[in-house]
């Protein structure tokens, strides 16, 4: 179930719905759901497919997806005829697919309009998502670069380094209260024309623009001085079973930051 103050949260560069997942499964108490996913923005059509279909299931009362859902699951039914049918027409929380500004598409006053719908009034809310990471896992720098000076050259042109640009604007456009941003751990040490993408993107989501300030966390490692492996997140010692590590990017907005803290030395002086 939904509440109604359920948290808004926005998903971009959502993939196949993986930081979704997460923050769909986030419960009260009472089993009502603390996180509201309004929209997903998924450029990739495989990834679009599963996000679609997701969306159904988690949708579905208590879970409970129609059985034509698991007919097709099991391959029994074609996705025309799953589609075609009442019941998997109208997930309540249906994921948008669109093409994402930086590859090789301009269409930030459309994903503006669909993240404006989406948050209506809502003024607190969460952005998640993680930018394209080919230019900056170990595996895409050696097969972008290559071996001859032309590889290396399109290695250093290559867009996929700067698509943080786009989840970085709409940070400026829509100061969301908290980001969650994720990526290979090979951004660590990533470079681009000499100098670390990391503390690029450090340096752009801590101020992405004049008068708009964000204290960069991390969840796995407390205090303001962090190194950059102190972002890393390494999924076997959570119980994951596979040894995923990824940079996780908690983002709280400065102001957000300072109400909490004036609101936990109220209560305590009140205790």
């Amino acid at each position: 179930m939904t509440v109604q103050n359920a948290i808004p949260v926005i998903d971009l560069f959502a993939g196949p719905g993986g930081l979704c997942e997460g923050f769909s499964s986030v419960n009260d108490d009472e089993g009502n759901s603390r996180f509201s996913v309004k929209v997903s923005i998924e450029k990739d059509p495989v990834a679009h497919r599963t996000l679609h279909l997701r969306a159904l299931f988690v949708s579905s009362q208590r879970g409970k997806a129609p059985d034509i859902y698991y007919e097709y699951i099991r391959g029994s039914v074609k996705r025309e005829e799953f589609w075609r049918t009442p019941k998997s027409k109208k997930p309540l929380k249906k994921p948008i697919r669109g093409p994402m500004r930086g590859a090789g598409f301009d269409t930030s006053e459309v994903v503006d309009g669909w993240i404006r719908a989406a948050l209506g009034q809502q003024k607190n809310w969460v952005l998640i998502g993680g930018p394209p990471c080919q230019a900056y896992s170990l595996a895409g720098r050696s097969r972008l670069r290559g071996k001859s000076p032309k590889d290396l050259k399109a290695f250093e042109s290559d867009k996929r380094h700067f698509l943080y640009t786009e989840y970085l604007r709409i940070i400026q456009q829509f100061e969301p209260s908290v980001f969650v941003m994720e990526n290979v751990k090979g951004m660590l040490n990533s470079t681009h024309g000499g100098s670390s993408i990391f503390e690029r993107i450090m340096g752009d989501l801590r101020e992405p623009k004049e008068g708009l300030t964000y204290e960069i966390r991390s969840l796995v490692v407390d205090g303001d001085e962090l190194e950059p492996r102190d972002y890393v997140i390494q999924s076997e010692n959570f119980g994951i079973p596979q040894c995923r590590h990824r940079v996780i990017l908690f983002g709280i907005r400065s102001d957000v930051v300072k109400k909490t803290l004036n609101s936990l030395t109220i209560h305590a002086c009140s205790c």
